[in-house]
């Protein structure tokens, strides 16, 4: 369920995006989240991936 909770905030909430940009593991903490290493991996790479070439935005079936 974290994972899923962590996807809605960076694409509804623009402070915990911004806050995702600088420092993921703060936004985890300061919004009571918390992940295994391996899916801050995942969803670290499938953002910075999804990102690349586009005009920014980040859609939810790119990170799959």
């Amino acid at each position: 369920m974290s994972l899923a909770q962590v996807v809605y905030n960076i694409t509804t909430d623009n402070e915990f995006a911004d806050q995702w940009q600088l420092d993921p593991e703060t936004a985890l903490a300061e919004s009571g989240l918390h992940l295994s290493r391996e899916e801050l991996a995942f969803l670290s790479t499938g953002i910075k991936n999804g990102r690349n070439g586009s005009n920014g935005n980040l859609r939810l079936s790119e990170l799959a």
